[in-house]
């Protein structure tokens, strides 16, 4: 008796040990996004699963727009950002940064107009409000007026940030007419009596959300970052393939206004029409070539021809996708 509560007594505390030891080891990163939203619920699911904590990883996540993002990540403050196009375009300016993996394989914004709006002519001498001026969403905006026949000097630009109660606000103020919104800020906008004009993945078939790094970070800790890539793709297939049990993370820390789980659960499944079958994070082929053309030629106004050596680094996605998938056979 004494001998097994004796072995009892050992077993647990070197079980504590043990958990103590992993807390304690865990490495500490921050990753910053560009928006609380539904685009990048699969930060919030990796660590609300222990997906972080599966890899030895502490992750702190944070809000930072755009270049702002970039900023951040180049002088340390951050080791990942999603900030991918913007990270990009500091590449082109000679910024040491690569692309590392993309969590869609299409963009998964729609844009949402007042109810006065029934067509794309009709934003004409109307303003759009984007999260921030220069950045994907002004850019994607652009495109889009463009296509419908519309000139980029038909519509003005202004900038409201990446709240999605804000952006609803402004147009039902009638400070704008048209503002973009994922997949859960959309489905709350059309329960305000908004209206859904279009949703830009059927109209650009791009690649989306990209993660960017320092070249030291990749050349230096590309162990880290596979780790920090492996608990990403999880969160990915999580809401993808829990859609419920995601509705219960995205309730908790995604900041929307009027939201049941149903309808967050509708919106992550909308979500989910954006990433590719299989294990997500690889871009295709077709897909490379658009970033190339979209992110970085076409808003950079470049002439010359890209490579995409150049700019993406996607050896640790394609190996973390073989990892993955050979784990799920």
């Amino acid at each position: 008796m004494m001998r097994r509560l004796a072995y009892r007594c050992l077993l647990s505390v070197l079980t504590l040990a043990f958990l103590f030891a992993n807390k304690a080891g865990a490495e500490k990163i921050r990753t910053s996004v560009p928006g609380l939203n539904l685009n990048y619920l699969s930060i919030f699911s990796a660590d609300a699963k222990g997906f972080f904590k599966d890899e030895g990883l502490e992750n702190e996540t944070i809000v930072v727009g755009g270049p702002a993002g970039i900023a951040a990540l180049i002088s340390g403050d951050v080791d990942y950002s999603g900030a991918g196009g913007s990270g990009l375009r500091a590449a082109v300016k000679g910024a040491p940064l690569k692309a590392i993996m993309y969590q869609t394989e299409r963009v998964t914004w729609y844009l949402i107009v007042h109810p006065t709006i029934a067509q794309a002519a009709d934003l004409k001498g109307k303003k759009i409000g984007v999260a921030l001026l220069g950045d994907s969403e002004d850019r994607f905006t652009t495109l889009f007026v463009e296509r419908a026949g519309l000139s980029a000097k038909d519509v003005t630009k202004i900038t409201l940030g990446t709240s999605p109660s804000d952006k609803i606000l402004a147009i039902k103020s009638g400070a704008v007419a048209a503002v973009v919104l994922d997949p859960a800020g959309a489905i709350a906008a059309e329960r305000e009596g908004l209206r859904n004009l279009a949703y830009l993945g059927d109209i650009f078939p791009l690649p989306f959300q990209g993660y960017v790094a320092t070249d030291r970070k990749i050349a230096e800790n590309s162990a880290q970052l596979k780790r920090w890539m492996r608990a990403v793709i999880r969160g990915l297939m999580f809401l993808r393939d829990r859609p419920d049990e995601a509705a219960d993370v995205a309730m908790k820390r995604l900041r929307l206004r009027n939201v049941t789980k149903a309808v967050m659960v509708q919106a992550i499944e909308g979500y989910a029409r954006a990433l590719p079958q299989g294990v997500p994070g690889l871009p295709s082929p077709e897909g490379i070539k658009n970033i190339l053309e979209y992110e970085i030629r076409l808003p950079m106004k470049l002439d010359s021809p890209l490579t995409a050596e150049k700019f993406l680094d996607l050896r640790w996605v394609a190996e973390v996708k073989k990892e993955l998938e050979q784990k799920n056979r």
